[in-house]
């Protein structure tokens, strides 16, 4: 059996950096008045050689003052040594709580951009985590990468970080982290990719920047769900503040999807992209798209909301973002008191459920006849015994679950981003058993691991017969399916676990079937 598919359950949670944040946090804190001077901080800072020191604020909070607020803070305003450190601290500040891994502080100091990060217990900062520590920990950072991501300066440079994040992906597989924790890094580079990109394409065309209307760029599908594998492709979305700017952003979004091309991330197949007019749309659009696919349900209405409704800021105004899910939420969560939009509400999602139904999830053989299978042999046998574990298996789980989420939304709610955060969301609304989610996100996360393992061996092999070939690319047509599994090629215990897999899919759209059919 191929080690990429019998290792999957072993490199399940085994990365270092799953370890407690605990582990590698500073539990002795400098602390100062907020009525210190600012050179007597600093020279505590100095000569206990620290990074920052935290801040006690007479109201009972905290705040911090780092090295590197030194220059833009400090320096350059020529900010005289005896003001007081409340002048210049940050105020208030990110924090962590004390149960988080080293992954959730690397990917917590990435999103706020942050070199030293708080870590709380108990309402209260017990220790400190800095970029250092974490360097002691991780030889490939992606926070590292996210610095020079903000710092290219053109096309070339983006397009190296770009191949540097792929191979930080790698490097994290290589080191047993699980896809999904995978997925969730990649993202956040993948977002501030997108965002130089859109900067570095406002900067050569126009000096004066984007209208000064408020927009913003979003993800959808997979990547707005902080859920994509290795072989993927973009889906994004424009929305803008005013109509009348939509031919200029949509010039925009055109140069920014052929530069993310470059970059590495595929023009969409299906055109889901912002460069097209029904990606990019204003604010009042998106509702009026939005209200027309719930009023007439048919299957393209079905298809779009889908997609549409798997949505995440990426760059730009986040108040519009939103007003989009504000907006979304008036139309498809439940509000009793309008009849209407009740039956219209009913009506699509019994349309969406029909439609998630027809597809349906492949049985495993009762019997296993593995012995029979491989005597037989031949083309026809080990076609029925490939299974697509995205279209049969992950896909099912994202849709049923969207579904029921959506179906349970109560007014001024939104979706979670993530299956794994909407399925807990139904476990804490009393929607689904504490069993049964468990069982969904196992199901889910190893799915999408054993997607990964797949692919990251079927890049490995297309990489050393191109350097073989020397570029001819015949070999490609010889590539196995980047999403599928050989069920001759699983031991005992992975028939069992991929048994229990689908039997949960299964249950989950018979309770489906079931709980809607009245």
């Amino acid at each position: 059996m191929a080690a990429t598919e019998s290792s999957m359950h072993a490199k399940l949670g085994d990365s270092a950096l799953l370890r407690p944040v605990s582990d590698v946090m500073q539990s002795q804190l400098l602390r100062c008045s907020q009525h210190e001077p600012l050179g007597i901080a600093l020279a505590t800072m100095q000569k206990h050689s620290v990074g920052s020191i935290l801040v006690d604020c007479d109201d009972g909070s905290t705040g911090i003052l780092t090295r590197t607020d030194l220059i833009e803070r400090i320096i350059l305003p020529r900010l005289e040594l005896d003001c007081t450190v409340d002048k210049v601290m940050s105020h208030p500040i990110k924090s962590l709580p004390l149960e988080s891994s080293l992954l959730d502080a690397m990917q917590a100091m990435m999103r706020w951009r942050l070199r030293h990060l708080p870590i709380t217990s108990g309402g209260s900062i017990i220790g400190l985590v800095s970029e250092h520590d974490l360097m002691r920990q991780h030889r490939n950072r992606p926070d590292r990468l996210m610095v020079s991501i903000d710092r290219a300066q053109d096309e070339a440079a983006l397009i190296l970080a770009g191949q540097q994040a792929a191979n930080i992906a790698r490097q994290l597989h290589r080191e047993g982290l699980g896809a999904l924790h995978i997925a969730k890094m990649m993202s956040l580079l993948n977002d501030a990719l997108t965002r130089r990109a859109i900067e570095l394409i406002v900067r050569s065309e126009d000096q004066h920047g984007l209208p000064d209307k408020p927009w913003a760029w979003l993800a959808l599908g997979s990547e707005a769900r902080a859920e994509q594998t290795m072989v993927t492709d973009q889906d994004n979305a424009f929305v803008v503040g005013d109509e009348s700017l939509v031919p200029r952003f949509l010039d925009i979004a055109m140069k920014v999807n052929h530069l993310l091309d470059r970059m590495g991330f595929p023009l969409c197949q299906g055109g889901v992209m912002a460069m097209h007019e029904d990606w990019c749309m204003s604010l009042e659009r998106w509702i009026t798209q939005a209200q027309s696919w719930l009023k007439s349900p048919n299957p393209r209405a079905i298809l779009k909301a889908q997609i549409a409704l798997d949505f995440r800021w990426v760059a730009g105004d986040r108040l519009l973002v939103e007003s989009l899910e504000k907006g979304f939420s008036t139309i498809f969560a439940q509000r009793s008191a309008d009849q209407l939009q009740s039956a219209a509400r009913q009506s699509f999602l019994r349309t969406m459920l029909s439609d998630l139904l027809e597809r349906g999830v492949q049985a495993v053989p009762a019997e296993w006849q593995l012995s029979l299978y491989r005597m037989i042999g031949g083309a026809r046998t080990k076609h029925l015994c490939q299974r697509d574990i995205k279209l049969h298996g992950t896909a099912l789980i994202v849709d049923a679950v969207r579904f029921l989420v959506l179906s349970k939304l109560s007014s001024g709610q939104w979706m979670p981003h993530g299956t794994v955060e909407r399925l807990q969301w139904l476990e804490r609304n009393h929607i689904m058993s504490k069993d049964e989610a468990s069982a969904l996100i196992e199901a889910f996360e190893a799915l999408t691991h054993w997607r990964l393992e797949k692919q990251m061996a079927m890049l490995a092999k297309r990489s050393d017969e191109h350097m073989c070939a020397s570029g001819n690319r015949g070999s490609d047509k010889e590539m196995p399916a980047p999403n599928h599994i050989n069920l001759l090629a699983l031991h005992s215990n992975e028939r069992s676990h991929f048994r229990a897999y689908v039997q949960s899919i299964a249950q989950l759209r018979e309770r489906l079937r079931m709980d809607f059919a009245a």
